[in-house]
Parts: C-alpha cells; structure tokens; sequence
C-alpha cells in the first residue's frame, strides 16, 4: 500500500499519521508525548518522532512511503552555531522572556521596545496583529539585548518544524516555508519574504535567517541516518509543509475564500477564514497560507483550557471540603486557611477566557463577572466558560472585513468532545457547525505533501463530519 506520511511536531506530542494514495484516507496515528514546557530539549523531541514512526510503519505491513509532509507548533525558534550545533533548548511560543519590564527600556518590556523600533509605518506588512513574546523575531531581539554572548554564536535559527524536518534530510538545509515565516514577527507577510527593513532596524542579523519556500516545496530526501532511525526509505521525498494552524485548515478542508470558517478549541482557540488578497484587519492576524492565499486568524491564547481550569478548580474543592469533614474540620477554617495562602487580589480573580491573558495585553486576566445569589452553581461557571470562549472568538469573527461565511468547521478536543459547545457555537455564530474528529494537522501535512509531489490535489481529501449542529 502506498501512503504518504504526514508528522505534527506539537507543543506537548508528536504524532504520525499515513494517508493512503488511493483512497486519501487516513488510518492509525501514532503519538509520543513530551514535557510541553517553554524550553525543550532538542533530542527529546526527535527521538519521540522517530519512535512514533516507528511504531506506525512497524504495525503496517506492506506500506511504501511515498513522502514525508510536515506540520508543527509555530513562533518557536532552535538556535544553531558555525558548526551546526544547536544552541540551548528549543525556544517554543509559551516562552515569557520578551514579556518582562527592565532598565534597559525605560521599564517597558522587549515587546514593547520592538514595537516602537519598528514603526507604524511598516507594521501592517508583518501580518501579526501585536509582537509577541515567543515569536523567533522576540527571541532574537531579547539576545541580542539581554545575553548578546549567546545571540553572537547564532550562525543560523529555525522554527521547531524546521528542526525536526532537517534531522530527516540530513545538516545543512536551513529551510522554513512562509507559513511558519510569518509566525516570526519579522517576515513581510503581504510580499511573501523577510522584511529587511524591519530586521535592520532591530539590529538583528539578515544572515541567520532560513531560505524561505511554500508548503508544498521539495525540502530534500530522507537521509540514510534519518532512515535508520525511522524505519523509512533512504531518499524518500520530504516536502516543507507547514504551520500547524495552515496545515489544520487543510486537513479540515478549508482551503479557499469559498471554504467554512473553522473554528478550533483545543488547549487555545481560533476562528480562521481563508481570502484572496492581504487585507489587514486590527484585533486580527493575516497570516500567510497556500497557492497565494491569506488566512484571517483571530486566536485566542485560551480556550480549552478555561474548562480543565474550571474542572481542576472543582475537583480541588470537593478534596479539600471532603477532607475537612472527614477530618471534622471546620469548614469556614479549612476555607480560611486556604484563603490565607493567596494573595491580595486573589490573583486577579474576576470570567472572561483570558487565563493566559491575550496577544495584546499578555498580563490581562481571567474573571467570573457578574456574580448574584443564585447564579453561581456549578452548571452555571461551566456554561459561562463555554460562552465567554465563544464570545471572544466571536469577536474576532466580526472583524474579519469581507468574509460571510455560511457554514462552521468545528474541530479540536474541546469542542468535539462537547455537543454543548458545539451547540452554543452554533447559536453564537448563527451557522451550522460541522465537527470533526481526527488529527486534522497530520492529515493536511500529507495532503500538502501529496500535492506537491503531483500525487493528488488538497480538493481531493476526504473531509467526513461526524456531526451537523444547527443553530
């Protein structure tokens, strides 16, 4: 059986998938889990690849693996010196560094220092609706800045796709693809290549920066150390791919202007919709995507989150009371207790879904507002946190100018695993919601793959809806 293999380096998993040529469905998935932490150990991360693989063409027998197709987390950034050795851990997107005030700015965070360095004038080009830190741009402003000893060892950087995507074709092809170029901060998104002006007012080294292709580009073979540790054909065709947001997309389907919405929630959340031309939007990313296109990306940095938060929260309630009583322990003294250890404020307890704070405002806070006599049992946080989620990507919704769209992609644990959500989504967005479940960026990598290679085109992918939810 041929099959194309399709990889999503994640933030806490790798997973591998193959889709059959023939049929353009997806069978088993094999994942690895890792410490989903701001700083990854490099190795950690190829070794969970290869063992997923492994373990997935172990299990198929008779499959040849026409291509390799890739998708992973975005923003990130793996540092490489002269010699091709990585420097320090991966650098993903969770890193806070870029966040913090200091001296040397007046006490204003890097952020804020890049934002002003840059200019008006040429932020709209960038596509990124706010600099944030975690972006490979923050990361290398912030050591140039702040640890210049290591910024000046960097001979070339990467984003964590690119990483694992050259473990399979061997050192020396620094490459990335414009979809994850534009999560760097510094890429001129409306022209498709790296702004020079904006990396020359910042200070930053043109030269580091990765040679730039589309998704759908050759990236090199398999190479015979990458083969053996796979399990996969020396010199297989690898193919750029993607970021996991563009590759998600097109593993859902939505692939042009005349595509669904999609919306995801799984630890975060975006509602996304695919147009023809740049158009930038405040309040919203336009982000590079395939075949010329945009993609308009409203994202949440919480999502499914608030809702494991909410159960964490309930969970440690029922312990700590059911503790006290069997221990005959005043209740009210147990609750003082517990109240004594948090600080003034109760760390600005207030719901709206902002755990993680946004892109704009990184330090703002979650809250329950709002709050009568009868209103705050346990149905009621839940179903407040599930519309304060779909609020906020509503929001980013109704700024996405000259899109109409008919009809809701749903995909994402959090909202696949929830006809509840499912249905507050449909009735917010008023459109039906058609939800998915399977790993929708696996399968888009080896859509992209196989169209690259002239195998089948992205219109030809099996798309099955588990579920219709009118509003």
């Amino acid at each position: 059986m041929k099959c194309i293999l399709g990889i999503d380096v994640g933030t806490q998993s790798v997973k591998a998938g193959l889709v059959d040529v023939s049929t353009l469905r997806m069978g088993k998935v094999a994942s690895r889990d890792y410490p989903g932490v701001a700083l990854q150990e490099p190795e950690v991360i190829w070794r969970a690849t290869c063992e997923a693989i492994e373990e997935l063409i172990g299990s198929a027998s008779g499959v040849e693996v026409e291509a390799v197709g890739f998708s992973g987390q975005m923003h990130g950034a793996v540092l490489y010196d002269a010699d091709g050795n990585i420097i320090g851990p991966v650098i993903n997107w969770q890193d806070e560094r870029a966040n913090k005030r200091s001296d040397r700015f007046n006490g204003g965070t890097t952020v804020q220092q890049m934002t002003s360095i840059i200019g008006s004038d040429i932020f709209d080009d960038l596509g990124i609706d706010v600099m944030a830190s975690g972006f490979m741009g923050a990361t290398l402003f912030h050591l140039k800045e702040f640890e210049p000893e290591v910024y000046e060892k960097i001979s070339k950087v990467l984003f964590p796709t690119d990483f694992v995507r050259m473990k399979f074709t061997g050192p020396g092809a620094y490459l990335t693809d414009v979809t994850n170029a534009f999560s760097s901060g510094v890429f001129n998104t409306r022209k498709g290549e790296w702004h020079g002006e904006c990396i020359e007012r910042l200070g930053l080294n043109r030269a580091i920066f990765p040679e730039v292709v589309q998704p759908g580009d050759s990236a090199g073979r398999v190479c015979a150390a990458a083969a053996t540790m796979t399990g996969l054909r020396e010199g297989t065709p690898v193919v750029a791919g993607g970021g996991d947001n563009q590759m998600s997309m097109v593993g859902s389907g939505v692939i042009s202007p005349e595509s669904p919405i999609l919306i995801n929630i799984g630890t975060s959340s975006q509602v996304c919709a695919v147009i023809n031309g740049y158009k930038k939007t405040p309040g919203v990313d336009t982000r590079s995507f395939l075949k010329g296109r945009f993609i308009l990306v409203g994202a949440g940095i919480t999502g499914g989150i608030c809702y494991t938060w909410l159960r964490n929260a309930i969970l440690a309630d029922i312990k700590e009371l059911t503790a006290a009583e069997r221990e005959n322990v005043n209740v009210f003294a147990r609750m003082d207790d517990l109240a004594s250890r948090i600080p003034d404020g109760s760390d600005g307890l207030r719901f709206e879904p902002y755990l993680r704070g946004t892109r704009r405002e990184p330090n703002k806070r979650a809250g329950f507002t709002g709050i009568g006599t009868d209103n705050f049992s346990m149905g009621h946080r839940a179903r407040a946190v599930m519309e304060g989620v779909a609020e906020e990507l509503l929001g980013f919704y109704n700024r996405f100018e000259g899109v109409a769209g008919k009809s809701v992609t749903g995909a994402g644990n959090g909202l696949v695993k929830s006809r509840l959500w499912q249905e507050i989504m449909a009735r917010k967005f008023y459109m039906p919601v058609n939800v998915m479940d399977f790993e929708n960026a696996v399968y888009g990598a080896a859509l992209v793959a196989a169209e690259g290679l002239g195998i089948a085109r992205l219109e030809d992918g099996v798309f099955d809806f588990i579920r219709t939810v009118n509003p």
